[in-house]
This record gives structure tokens, sequence and C-alpha cells, in this order.
């Protein structure tokens, strides 16, 4: 079986799909979503926009952005949001940890 590129654009008999895992492509008949899972090489269209990819399946740009956010949207669950915090305490801290490691312990002579 062919490894796609996700995201990418491949043609083949007149059709265009785009890859939403490294095994599927998408095409988009009568407006709606079709999977297939090839065999056979496709051809690579690293030229084609989303405007025309759209005109060759006859739907909107915001019918494409609906289809295509079931595949290429991640799931809610694995979205982390960026870590929030004071950021002048985070710089005591590391100025805290920073004298710690490089001071030195006195020790008394022998």
């Amino acid at each position: 079986m062919s490894n796609f590129e996700i995201g990418v654009v491949y043609h083949k008999d007149l059709r265009h799909f785009i890859a939403v895992d490294n095994k599927t492509l998408v095409c988009c008949e009568s407006g709606e979503a079709v999977e297939t899972r090839p065999i056979t090489k496709y051809d690579v269209v690293r030229t084609i926009s989303v405007e025309d990819l759209c005109a060759h399946w006859e739907i909107t740009l915001a019918r494409f952005d609906e289809l295509m956010s079931a595949y290429l949207t991640p799931p809610q669950d694995t979205v982390k949001s960026r870590p929030r915090g004071n950021r002048s305490k985070k710089g005591e801290d590391e100025e805290y940890w920073r004298r710690h490691r490089t001071g030195r312990i006195a020790r008394p002579a022998l």
C-alpha cells in the first residue's frame, strides 16, 4: 500500500483526493466526503490551491472546511493549552535554582 502525506492532494483518473492519513484519501462526491484506501499509485499534485480543489469538487470553501474538520482537526481532548502562570514568580524560582546550583558550600579547613 502507498504511504500518503497528510494534507497533500493526489490525482487519479480526473479525480482529486486529499490525504487524511498515511493510508486514506478522501474525495468529494455530491457534496459528501468519500474515503478510499487505494492500492495503486496516485499522482501527487503539489501546485493546486484549496480554491481549485473546491472547484474540482464543486463545493464551497465553507463546505470544504466542514468536510475536512472531521479528518484534519485533532480531537478536543488531545489539544493542550499553553501553561499559564506568573512570569515574575517563575523568574524568581529560576534565579533561586540558578544560585542554588552554582553556590559553593563553605567547608572548614582541615
